[in-house]
C-alpha cells in the first residue's frame, strides 16, 4: 500500500493540497463535511501573486485570469462623507505588481475558484462529501484513522486539517496530545483567538454611478469599507465595525436580523459621491455577518496530524493573504512530502520523518503568518482610526501617497513566497521596474510624514489616558 494523505476540509486548502498531490502522484481521500464542495455564500476572494503563481503551476491560472474580467482597477480612499483622501496614479496596483511579479492581483467569487480548483480534480471519486470528522485515532507504529458521523472511517498516514478555524482536526489534535503527550500544545490557546472587529461582506450588483475599474477603501472612526468592481456587473464589499476585543467562546456569533440591523445603522454612509452603501445593500445578491477572528496557533502538528490554512493560521481580509498563505502552506507540505517519497508516492515514511516534514512546514510559514496577521491588526487600525489622531494623520499623508508606496512592501513579500518544487514555472513576464514606481525622495517623506503621524498618534493617546499633562506639551 503506498503512502495516503486524508485531508479534513474542502475549500481553498484542502482542494488546492488535493491537486498538488495528484500532480506528484501521492494517494489521497478528502472529505468535507458539507453535502456541496463549491456553494455560494457570498464570499468573494483575492488572488495575488503568491498564490497564483502555484495555481499557475496546476494548471488554473489562465481560467481564473478570465473570469475575473479587468483585473486592472485604480484605487481611491476617501472619508464617510465621500471626499476624496487618496487617488490612485498611473494604471494602479494591479499593473504595477503584475510588472513586478509576472501576476496581478484579482477578485473573484470564492465559489468560483473552488470549483476551478473542482474541476481541475482528476479522481473525483477521492472527493467526499457530507463526511463530519468525529474522532481522530493516533497510535505510536500504526496509520491514523479518523472517524467520521456517518461511521466510515478513513485510514492513513498522516492527516491535514484544512478545515477552518474551528477546525475539528485541531481539537481532535489536542485532545490526542492531552492523553498521550500532556504538555504539547499550550493549554486552552483557543482563548488566545480575538477579533476586535466584525464585518459583513457581501456581493452586490454594481449600482448605477459606480465606477467599474475603482476599489474604494473608506476610512472613519470605527467604520470602514472596501469595495472592488468584479466580473459580469458584481461589486465585492466588505463593511469593517470596530467592536470591544473578544476572544476564545467570548467571540459573538451573529445572526441574520444581526446583520440587517447593522446595515441599517450605515445606509447612508458614502461609498462614493454618488453612491451609498445603501444602494450596495439594496443591490445585494449574497451577504453575511461575522466576527473576524485572528490569530497564528504556536503549534501546528502532532504526530501524523497537522493543521494549514485557516486551521493554522487566521488573518484578516483586508491584507488579501487569507487564501494565497493556505496556498503557500499546501505547497510547503507538498514539497516536504515529495522530498521524502520516491517519484511514484509508492512507498511511506516513518514517523521521525513526517515530524521533520511538518517542523519543516511550521518554521517556515510561521514567521510569515505572524507578520501578516500584524500587518492586518495594523491596516485595519488605520482605516478605523482606532487611536487618537488618527483621522488628522490620515488627511496629513493620504495626498502625498501613490501605488509605489503601497506595492513596494507587498512586493517582497509575494516574490519570497514558496512555490512546488518539482513543477515547472510556467514563463510570465519578466520581473522589472514599475515606471510609475514612487521615488525614494517621495518614499523618504511618506514615510516621514507616516512617523509624524504616528507620533502624534501617540501624544494624543497619551493625553488621552492622562499619562502626559496637557500642559507640558506647549
Amino acid at each position: 500500500m503506498g503512502f495516503r494523505v486524508i485531508i479534513v476540509g474542502g475549500s481553498v486548502t484542502g482542494l488546492s493540497l488535493a491537486n498538488m498531490l495528484e500532480k506528484h502522484g501521492i494517494d489521497y481521500v478528502l472529505l468535507e463535511a458539507y453535502r456541496e464542495i463549491a456553494p455560494q455564500v457570498g464570499a468573494s476572494i483575492g488572488m495575488a501573486p503568491n498564490g497564483l503563481r502555484v495555481l499557475d503551476q496546476l494548471g488554473c491560472y489562465e481560467r481564473l485570469q478570465e473570469m475575473a474580467g479587468n483585473y486592472y482597477l485604480k484605487a481611491e480612499m476617501r472619508d464617510l462623507e465621500g471626499r476624496v483622501l487618496y487617488r490612485s496614479d498611473g494604471n494602479g496596483q494591479a499593473d504595477l505588481i503584475e510588472k513586478a511579479t509576472g501576476y496581478p492581483v484579482i477578485f473573484l467569487d470564492r465559489q468560483m475558484l473552488l470549483q476551478v480548483l473542482y474541476d481541475m480534480i482528476q479522481h473525483k471519486d477521492r472527493i467526499l462529501t457530507g463526511k463530519r470528522v468525529a474522532r481522530l485515532e493516533m497510535s505510536d507504529g500504526e496509520l491514523a484513522r479518523v472517524h467520521t458521523n456517518d461511521g466510515s472511517v478513513y485510514e492513513g498516514d498522516i492527516v491535514v486539517g484544512a478545515d477552518g478555524v474551528h477546525s475539528a482536526t485541531r481539537a481532535e489534535m489536542w485532545r490526542l496530545a492531552d492523553e498521550l503527550a500532556p504538555g504539547t500544545f499550550t493549554a486552552n490557546e483557543e482563548a488566545d483567538v480575538n477579533a476586535n472587529a466584525k464585518c459583513i461582506f457581501g456581493i452586490s450588483t454594481r449600482p448605477t454611478g459606480f465606477p467599474s475599474t475603482k476599489q474604494q477603501f473608506i476610512s472613519s472612526k470605527g467604520v470602514s469599507y472596501m469595495t472592488s468592481p468584479g466580473p459580469d456587473s458584481r461589486l465585492y464589499w466588505f463593511l469593517f465595525v470596530s467592536m470591544p476585543t473578544a476572544s476564545g467562546k467570548a467571540i459573538p456569533k451573529w445572526t441574520k436580523k444581526d446583520e440587517e440591523l447593522l446595515a441599517e445603522q450605515h445606509l447612508h454612509d458614502k461609498i462614493t459621491d454618488q453612491v451609498s452603501f445603501g444602494d450596495l445593500y439594496k443591490a445585494r445578491r449574497r451577504t453575511a455577518l461575522v466576527s473576524l477572528e485572528e490569530h497564528v496557533f504556536l503549534r501546528w502538528h502532532f504526530k501524523r496530524a497537522i493543521t494549514i490554512g485557516d486551521s493554522a493560521h487566521k488573518v484578516h481580509p483586508i491584507t488579501v493573504v487569507g487564501g494565497n498563505g493556505a496556498i503557500e502552506s499546501a505547497a510547503l507540505l507538498c514539497n516536504a512530502l515529495v522530498r521524502r517519497l520516491p517519484e511514484n508516492g509508492s512507498s511511506t515514511i516513518s514517523e521521525p520523518e513526517i515530524e521533520e516534514a511538518f517542523t519543516e512546514v511550521q518554521d517556515y510559514q510561521q514567521h510569515r503568518a505572524q507578520s501578516i496577521v500584524k500587518e492586518g491588526k495594523q491596516m485595519q487600525a488605520w482605516l478605523n482610526q482606532t487611536f487618537p489622531l488618527a483621522g488628522l494623520a490620515m488627511r496629513l499623508a493620504s495626498p502625498f501617497l501613490n501605488d509605489g508606496f503601497f506595492t513596494e512592501r507587498i512586493i517582497k513579500v509575494y516574490s519570497s513566497a514558496p512555490t512546488l518544487e518539482r513543477l515547472a514555472l510556467p514563463v510570465r513576464p519578466p520581473a522589472t521596474l514599475p515606471q510609475t514606481q514612487v521615488s525614494r525622495s517621495d518614499l523618504s517623506l511618506v514615510c516621514k510624514l507616516f512617523s509624524a503621524a504616528i507620533l502624534l498618534g501617540a501624544v494624543g493617546y497619551a493625553v488621552a489616558w492622562e499619562r502626559i499633562p496637557l500642559c507640558r506639551l506647549w
